[in-house]
């Protein structure tokens, strides 16, 4: 599969998590870092939820795509993506 390939598959799978956010935007799971106890994963999770709160919206949640995962905040009729990382990736870049 060639990178044009990839990248298509991916556009394809990020319209598909769309489509399903408009519906039900809390589809995705829990954001996984907020149980972290590290004090790095704390600092994240700060700002992150810094970041959704300044767009007014109280939920942070992940949705898996084949290989990426999405961190995204949303309310019951909004949703704002707020990052993107491959699987293998420790960490989002915030």
């Amino acid at each position: 599969m060639t990178a044009n390939d990839r990248f298509r598959a991916l556009r394809a799978e990020l319209r598909e998590m769309t489509e399903t956010l408009r519906w039900a935007p809390a589809g995705g799971r829990p954001a996984r870092f907020f149980a972290r106890r590290s004090v790095q994963a704390r600092i994240r999770a700060r700002k992150v939820q810094a970041l959704a709160d300044e767009a007014g919206l109280p939920h942070v949640r992940e949705y898996v795509l084949k290989s990426h995962v999405v961190l995204y905040a949303h309310s019951s009729d909004r949703v704002v993506l707020l990052a993107m990382r491959h699987q293998r990736q420790l960490s989002y870049a915030v």
